[in-house]
């Protein structure tokens, strides 16, 4: 009578033991564990430039970038984004003509852009090998735009508001190493205005690749 009892009382017990260890294991399989405070890189870009385009068209590998984050909460990131990047492009010679006189000449066009952006980041699967995120940037672009034609030169630059969406992923070398690589897709967009070269606003989308370094 008395095993039975016994029985009776240690068999809740064992399974509510048994349930909060199931449970506990169940809910760390799945929670986000950030393996780092805070990670920061840089590597090369290709911008594909897409306003203005018979002024400018030709994409560059001139460009490049480095960002820097700090982790604010499991999957949430903020921190600031460096970039730049150099375009040139060629028109072929061609009569140019107006009322009063004619014109036969070339262009070489030149656009050089440098952008720093406040920054933040949303990590989808922080604990893996493989972390992609999305976020975006607000901040500010300097833009200087040349062009030579014959003997002549214009120029013109600016400081304009700047928007910068992105999305990617960081992959980890190893789980004893902070190093990893990182491969990206961005979209930087600025509110530049330069009727002189007929720019109302200036969109590139840029693709970029690179090493990024993940401290805890």
């Amino acid at each position: 009578m008395k095993s039975k009892t016994a029985i009776s009382v240690l068999l809740p017990m064992l399974l509510v033991v048994s349930f909060n260890a199931s449970a506990q294991r169940f809910d760390s399989l799945f929670r986000a564990m950030p393996y780092f405070d805070k990670y920061y890189g840089g590597g090369a870009m290709i911008s594909v430039p897409l306003s203005n385009r018979s002024f400018l068209a030709k994409p560059t590998v001139r460009s490049g970038g480095f960002f820097y984050r700090e982790m604010l909460n499991d999957r949430v990131s903020a921190g600031f984004d460096v970039s730049f990047a150099g375009y040139d492009d060629y028109t072929p010679p061609k009569l140019y003509e107006s009322a009063n006189s004619a014109v036969y000449t070339d262009f070489y066009n030149y656009v050089n852009r440098f952008t720093v952006a406040v920054a933040g980041d949303y990590l989808f699967r922080p604990e893996g090998k493989v972390i992609p995120f999305a976020g975006a940037g607000l901040g500010a672009s300097y833009t200087s735009v040349r062009i030579y034609y014959n003997i002549y030169d214009d120029r013109e630059t600016k400081w304009s508001v700047s928007l910068t969406p992105h999305a990617g992923a960081l992959f980890r070398f190893g789980t004893r190493t902070s190093w990893g690589a990182f491969a990206s897709a961005g979209f930087d967009y600025s509110f530049l205005t330069m009727p002189n070269f007929d720019y109302k606003g200036f969109g590139a989308l840029s693709l970029q690749a690179g090493l990024v370094y993940m401290d805890w």
